[in-house]
């Protein structure tokens, strides 16, 4: 904890109530006369030290809201570890303790259970001692080239285990969304979680569970609270799935005010990527911000079980970026197309539209429209040729983005996905960005300045995107110094440097085992040997 003096507000200490001019670091809102006092009510103060309040509302829910103002890049919560962690469903099978894919040559089964380990790991989680308990005889394993059925119940074992060992953690993750009605079990049982009661009724028979020891609806709840809280830690070898107690209540937005990271342990860190305001809403994004409207929302119904209605959502525009929008059909105008409004009603059980579908219709000339079924038949097909597009090519970046400039925006989200692509492709060349021509470098630093000023306006929290951006900008600029002699190299390494120093501060954050947190340090490295450049420069 911090301490802050504030000599020109007195306010009472928390300890003895005496006039103190010191207040807590973190949550701003204690004031203490002295740190003996301040570390004697920190055991107390503690279960209260954040910059936000639990609120409630019938429409969100649970979530949480700025209890003072927050400023970029402040550290909003920091879970140490998760409640419980999971492979993701479908997975081959893999190491239950560092999530190491295994074959025939590294796998090695538990002593005590039967479940595979990798070589170098000796113990794993807490199914071990349940399967011991309740299923009596070792878990066998020996196909391992295709995704494992079996895998798809160590989350429910987990949370099962956490109920018998840590209680009061399973209660917390009991209290945690799941979405399950349990007054209208038919209706899911029908529906959306058929996936769910088939692994319930797997994990019963497969651990020998009766009724009266665990019921298929607490089973199926433990399943929909993964579903809806689990967030994907990509810090081991093959990424899994853990929930947190109090990062599980975050909000969600599409253009969220926090971004998160992951420590090496499996812990979550929330900043503030954008200031946050006294009474504003704290929120994280559940879905992949960089896809169209029609898919974020249709991700998050299917995945999360709600329709967003985020500002992001209600603008069609998505604040001025057209990041959805086809261009103007009628050749004389230079419009582009949209519907009046991408929130239509869907059934949350079939996930079908039940209401008429609005036309695009062009935002200049009010005169072009296309069906919405139309508009999206083009889309489909676009984002066929899209996936089957020849990876880690140029050419094949630059061949789409001139084919599709003139049906859809510059700023579409096919077309960001194939830029994001194209600036990280250029300069990996045999010989890097020094045997790039001068008009494919400024291609490159053009590029980066036009999609980090997009993502700023649409997805300010998303730091590993633009930490990449910037970091490719600066390595443009850089090599573009290079070339333009002494005259204007301090000018342009200034500029580099700036966008160097950027990515650093956007990306130190990341876990060092990641890609991300590699750029980090490189960035680092680079910024004090720009630093020495520049120093040398002014001298001379």
């Amino acid at each position: 904890m911090e301490e802050v003096n504030v000599s020109s507000q007195e306010e009472v200490c928390g300890v003895c109530y005496e006039t103190a001019q010191l207040k807590c670091g973190a949550c701003k809102a204690v004031f203490y006369c002295s740190r003996k006092h301040q570390k004697i009510h920190w055991k107390q103060h503690i279960k209260d030290c954040t910059p936000f309040k639990m609120s409630e509302n019938s429409i969100l829910g649970r979530h949480y809201i700025a209890t003072r103002k927050i400023d970029i890049g402040e550290i909003i919560l920091e879970e140490i570890k998760p409640l419980v962690s999971a492979p993701l469903n479908d997975t081959c099978p893999l190491c239950l303790n560092c999530f190491s894919i295994l074959n025939i040559f590294n796998a090695q089964p538990c002593e005590k259970c039967g479940w595979p380990l990798c070589k170098i790991c000796t113990t794993h989680g807490s199914e071990c001692e349940f399967t011991i308990k309740h299923r009596g005889i070792k878990v066998h394993i020996n196909n391992f080239e295709v995704p494992h059925p079996t895998y798809k119940c160590i989350g429910v074992v987990r949370a099962l285990a956490l109920r018998e060992i840590d209680p009061d953690n399973y209660k917390k993750f009991l209290s945690l969304q799941s979405h399950w009605d349990d007054n209208d079990e038919e209706k899911h049982l029908d529906n959306r979680e058929t996936e769910f009661v088939e692994i319930a009724r797997f994990v019963k028979g497969f651990f020998k569970l009766k009724d009266n020891e665990i019921t298929l609806k607490e089973i199926i709840k433990i399943l929909g609270i993964y579903q809806i809280n689990g967030h994907e830690v990509p810090t081991t070898e093959n990424p899994h799935v853990a929930v947190y107690d109090i990062a599980s209540y975050f909000e969600h937005n599409c253009r969220a005010n926090c971004s998160k990271s992951f420590t090496e342990n499996g812990g979550i860190i929330i900043r503030a990527a954008t200031t946050i305001l006294k009474g504003q809403h704290i929120t994280l994004c559940y879905t992949d911000p960089l896809w169209g409207t029609t898919n974020r929302r249709h991700h998050l119904l299917k995945t999360k079980f709600f329709d967003c209605m985020c500002n992001r959502c209600r603008d069609p525009t998505e604040f001025g970026t057209m990041f959805n929008a086809l261009k103007c059909t009628r050749g004389e105008c230079d419009g582009f197309l949209l519907p009046s409004s991408f929130i239509i009603k869907t059934s949350i059980c079939s996930f079908s539209v039940n209401e008429k579908l609005p036309d695009y219709t062009c935002t200049k000339c009010h005169e072009a429209v296309m069906s919405w079924k139309n508009a999206e038949i083009i889309l489909e097909n676009i984002g066929i040729e899209l996936a089957t597009m020849t990876k880690n090519s140029t050419e094949a970046c630059r061949k789409f983005i001139k084919r599709y400039c003139k049906i859809i925006h510059e700023n579409h989200f096919y077309m960001v996905d194939v830029k994001l692509a194209l600036v990280q492709l250029i300069g990996q060349q045999s010989g890097g960005l020094s045997m790039v021509d001068d008009d494919i470098l400024d291609e490159k630093i053009t590029l980066c300045k036009t999609l980090n000023h997009l993502l700023c306006t649409i997805v300010p929290a998303e730091n590993r995107i633009r930490g990449l951006i910037l970091f490719e900008m600066h390595a443009g600029l850089a090599e573009y110094g290079r070339r333009q002699g002494k005259n204007k190299l301090y000018e342009i390494l200034t500029l580099s440097r700036d966008a160097l120093t950027e990515a650093h501060q956007l990306l130190h954050h990341e876990s060092e085992i990641l890609p991300e947190g590699k750029i980090a340090q490189i960035a680092q490295q680079n910024i004090h040997e720009i630093n020495a450049i520049m120093n040398k420069i002014d001298q001379n």
